[in-house]
């Protein structure tokens, strides 16, 4: 049968939309291992309930004494708005006649599509669960005068690629320096540097923001929530889902005394990370996963060594593998935050699901003609926010290599 778009359709939507979301929803080990909640979802905003205080009217009295004075329960409720993710892809139209005697061709041009997409939308949102809320991938270090060298600092270029068009933003607006938005980095040429494909403003300053084109506008970021945010002391975030750590410093992560080393780095140890497991448990959380760095998983696996111990891994389900540490899993992440571990509550994780990832098709067809162009596109999108309802169940240890 010859192909047309209603195959395409039939395609995208029974074929193709299966396995992507399985790829994605199992692609990373945050994506995997955090629980989907969508019955908290009403509209486009979210809402969780967090008990912080314990009913006062209870104790002990003399005989005949007064009774306490009742009390009650007292909760807050951290809300926010989903964020939403997309992907596209395009068909040309001669792809798409070539490919009417041809099934295989269009199975052809469209799993490399798809599979481009699937990774590229993988690899974005992975970034943002790992992330402080604010689109921040870099800082610029120095000033790059007008040339195309950029040179930042903060992760490097970490969470920067080739090809990446990235936004320059003033840090105390959030806005964009002048002729900075949408500039391509044309090459990735060190840990530090990459090199862009026109030449720089001369109003880029030292400490600029370097977010992904479109992450963000002034104070409004449309990117997810991340662990270095939930995860977080008031280091990177005061306000977490609408409730200042300042004002309730129990919205503040479990900290210990050792969590960090003042920007230092340490070795990593088995004393440095049960001391966090058991801050975790003081505070009535249960920690059920420790993720880190590939680094840091290796500078553990090797103190373990010297140590003359045996290295055990474990098997997850899903398929990952981590490394043992007194009964919980060791895992690395390529986008984990540089020189920290998080030791996670996964009962406390949620992503907060308005849509799981679809195809849209709101006006009847998934692919849709490009205007002005002899192709059709297709959009991915997924609506969600990662949050935590008790922040106090997780901690980081940081300043460890």
């Amino acid at each position: 049968m010859a192909q047309n778009l209603a195959n395409f359709n039939e395609a995208l939507k029974i074929d193709y939309l299966p396995a992507i979301r399985e790829q994605l929803n199992h692609a990373t080990i945050l994506l995997d291992k955090v629980q989907r909640n969508s019955e908290d979802v009403s509209g486009k905003q979210w809402q969780l309930t967090v008990h912080h205080r314990r009913n006062s009217g209870v104790g002990a009295r003399a005989d005949g004494g007064t009774l306490p004075t009742a009390g009650h329960q007292e909760y807050k409720n951290p809300y926010g708005q989903v964020k939403y993710n997309y992907g596209r892809i395009e068909v040309t139209g001669p792809t798409i006649k070539a490919s009417r005697d041809n099934e295989g061709a269009i199975v052809r041009a469209l799993n490399s599509e798809i599979k481009g997409v699937v990774r590229d939308l993988k690899k974005d949102i992975n970034f943002q669960l790992f992330g402080a809320g604010t689109g921040v991938r870099a800082l610029v270090n120095g000033d790059p005068g007008t040339g195309t060298t950029l040179t930042v600092d903060g992760p490097g270029t970490m969470y920067l690629s080739e090809g990446m068009l990235i936004d320059i933003l003033d840090p105390s607006t959030g806005l964009a320096r002048a002729n900075s938005t949408g500039i391509e980095i044309d090459l990735v040429t060190s840990d530090t540097t990459v090199t862009m494909s026109a030449a720089l403003d001369a109003a880029v300053e030292d400490n600029d923001w370097v977010v992904r084109s479109g992450a963000r506008a002034g104070a409004t970021v449309y990117e997810m929530m991340g662990l270095k945010g939930i995860v977080d002391d008031g280091t990177y975030l005061d306000t977490l889902h609408n409730l200042s750590r300042t004002t309730y410093p129990w919205w503040k992560c479990t900290t210990f005394t050792n969590d960090d080393n003042g920007g230092s780095l340490r070795s990593v140890t088995r004393a440095l990370m049960q001391e966090a497991v058991s801050a975790v448990e003081k505070n009535g959380g249960n920690v059920g996963l420790i993720v880190t760095t590939y680094e840091l998983r290796d500078s553990y696996i090797a103190e373990i060594i010297a140590d003359k111990r045996h290295v055990n891994t474990m098997k997850l389900d899903g398929g990952w593998t981590g490394v043992e540490f007194n009964g919980l899993a060791v895992v690395a992440d390529p986008d984990c935050t540089p020189n920290t571990m998080y030791f996670l509550d996964l009962d406390h994780l949620f992503i907060m699901q308005m849509a799981d990832f679809d195809w849209m098709d709101e006006d009847g067809s998934i692919l849709t003609k490009v205007s002005g162009k002899d192709s059709y596109e297709a959009i991915l999108f997924h609506y969600a926010e990662f949050a935590t309802d008790r922040a106090r169940a997780h901690t980081f240890l940081r300043d460890v290599e």
